[in-house]
């Protein structure tokens, strides 16, 4: 029986990954190529943000790099904007935590991080964060750490991610999994494979 339920952010909770999202608002406002500010995101130096190893000003000053003639704070703001809840989702969070157990486990930056405690505080009861541990989820010590804080027997833990390559080191735990596409099939996986009855409708 399940009893607390683990969710993923970006790409789950979140529609639009923000690397994604900001670049092609970067590439609108600044005329810049997409892959140009993508690339920043898909290299050590991202990578040392989410562990927490390189400060806010560290990060955005290679934006700068590229042309992009905006202060820190506003292309921090810009971010975090690129990470509104998925309104449907943030509905089945709220119906959950009714019920179960609702915890968070993200790569995140401080930015991101402060404002997904802020906006769901209520919600989840144990959030694990790769820049507040020095960790990502690739080095899998995340879910370590994320199972230790959460405290429940592994096989009473749900884990929903949208990435399936994500789901194979918690499965290797005994913690479920759930690839997430859509909020509409996450529903049907929970109705039909976990007895959780979802009394939300999405008219």
């Amino acid at each position: 029986m399940i009893e607390t339920i683990i969710f993923d952010y970006g790409g789950v909770i979140t529609e639009t990954k923000r690397s994604h999202c900001f670049s092609a608002w970067a590439s609108a406002c600044y005329g810049l190529e997409i892959s140009q500010v993508r690339r920043l995101f898909h290299g050590q130096h991202f990578d040392q943000y989410l562990r927490g190893k390189i400060s806010q000003q560290q990060f955005f000053t290679k934006f700068r790099e590229l042309g992009i003639d905006a202060d820190i704070a506003f292309m921090s703001r810009q971010l975090v904007a690129c990470n509104a809840p998925v309104p449907r989702m943030k509905m089945l969070l709220e119906q959950l935590s009714s019920e179960y157990d609702l915890c968070l486990i993200s790569d995140s930056t401080p930015e991101l991080t402060q404002d997904v405690r802020r906006k769901f505080q209520s919600v989840f009861r144990i959030c694990v964060f790769s820049d507040e541990h020095g960790y990502v989820k690739d080095d899998e010590i995340l879910y370590d750490i994320a199972l230790t804080e959460i405290g429940t027997h592994p096989n009473k833990c749900l884990y929903i991610d949208d990435r399936k390559e994500k789901l194979e080191y918690p499965r290797s735990k005994g913690v479920h999994g759930i690839h997430f596409e859509n909020a509409e099939l996450l529903i049907t996986e929970l109705v039909s494979r976990y007895g959780i009855i979802i009394g939300v409708r999405y008219d």
